[in-house]
């Protein structure tokens, strides 16, 4: 189950839907917190969750710093009985936070026995939470613009993770924060990874062998590289035909043949269909043009005005601050866009398929020379 960042202790349909999953394996619950600044107070929320939704768990004193528990990872990740605790688990509930915290103590040494039996409680059945379930995590302290600048994210930031998915797949549990989408892409690319998916907050995403399940009150964005093309030029990092596709509570993904399935409600109400194919890049007489790019939610309210506006595309601007160079941002809609629309909950609730995206690196003269903005 992935999460984004930290799940609230209210968001029922997330932990009834935990707490039944982890009924499949005999065995008690284990909270680890590492990836946390502060571990020990957000595990025992955690606990307190549990006990909510009539459940139980144990918080494991994992923390980088020492003095958050009085004990040293190290130590405790060579110890037979914890090492069995967490091999024996039903659930293993990780935290939210920074995953390069919680891969340092999940690789604290070559053996990386943590991570290790972690990868063998999941083989037999347990449920895993969060944590770093692909193959590798970027640091959450990355900076999005330097990434596109540079055309890579440096290795210091790239960091071991569980490789527990069926698919190799990029996930970040951080992706709708500030400009993390835009890092994706190029690591996604750096690491030849074609695929990917991001969890927004308050929502998790259940994946069982090939179907990905979305849960919450936000959504999730899966990434499709299969057609993209990147360049790297001395203005930094020109990106085509990324291809992003956004589904919420209820909706469908599979993993191998890429196909999703909008909830019930969606296909029973309203499905958006672009206005044109932009793909041409030949815009219309206006478009929507946003100058806050990487402000949370932006890039997901430029993929829905793609779906919507006449020219069929939307544009976004990320500048370096006092700078007159920066990234423009192109979403626009292909034959294959599609949406589906629902307000039976009394707010808007939707899903988007197949909205694609082109970054290219400019500067003050080009942003205001070759562009039209309302």
């Amino acid at each position: 189950m992935l999460v984004g960042d930290v799940l609230p202790l209210k968001n029922q349909i997330v932990w009834r839907n935990l707490v039944k999953l982890g009924d499949r394996k005999e065995g008690n619950n284990v909270v680890i917190a590492a990836a946390h600044s502060r571990p020990e107070l957000y595990g025992k929320f955690t606990l307190r969750a549990f006990q909510r939704y009539g459940d139980s768990a144990e918080l494991l004193p994992f923390a980088e710093e020492f003095q958050q528990f009085s004990t040293d990872y190290r130590h405790l990740a060579n110890d037979q009985n914890t090492l069995q605790q967490i091999r024996s688990a039903s659930i293993i509930f990780f935290v939210g936070g920074a995953p390069q915290r919680l891969s340092r103590v999940l690789f604290a040494t070559q053996e990386a026995p943590l991570a290790a039996a972690v990868q063998d409680s999941y083989a037999s059945g347990s449920l895993v939470v969060g944590g770093i379930p692909g193959r590798v995590a970027v640091s959450t302290e990355t900076h999005a613009l330097d990434v596109l600048k540079r055309g890579k994210v440096l290795s210091d930031d790239i960091f071991n993770g569980l490789n527990l998915l069926k698919q190799d797949w990029y996930v970040d549990q951080n992706m709708f924060g500030s400009g993390r989408f835009a890092t994706g892409l190029v690591a996604m690319h750096q690491l030849g990874m074609k695929h990917g998916i991001g969890i927004g907050l308050d929502t998790a995403a259940v994946i069982h062998q090939d179907t990905i399940e979305v849960l919450g009150n936000r959504g999730v964005v899966i990434v499709d590289l299969s057609e993209a093309e990147f360049d790297v030029g001395r203005k930094g990092m020109k990106v085509r035909r990324a291809r992003l596709s956004y589904l919420e509570n209820g909706d469908r993904f599979q993993m191998d043949t890429m196909e999703a399935t909008p909830f019930e409600k969606k296909l029973n109400d309203f499905q958006l269909f672009p206005h044109k194919d932009a793909s041409a890049g030949d815009a219309g007489d206006t478009f929507v043009s946003s100058q806050a790019m990487f402000e949370s939610g932006e890039f997901l309210r430029l993929m829905y005005e793609a779906l919507e506006s006449e020219s069929g595309e939307s544009s976004g601007y990320a500048l370096y601050p006092d700078s007159r160079k920066g990234f423009r941002f192109r979403f626009y809609t292909g034959a294959d866009s599609r949406g589906w629309l629902t307000t039976s909950s009394g707010e808007d609730r939707f899903s988007l398929l197949n909205i694609y995206l082109d970054i290219e690196p400019l500067g003050w003269i080009e942003l205001f020379s070759s562009t039209k903005t309302n």
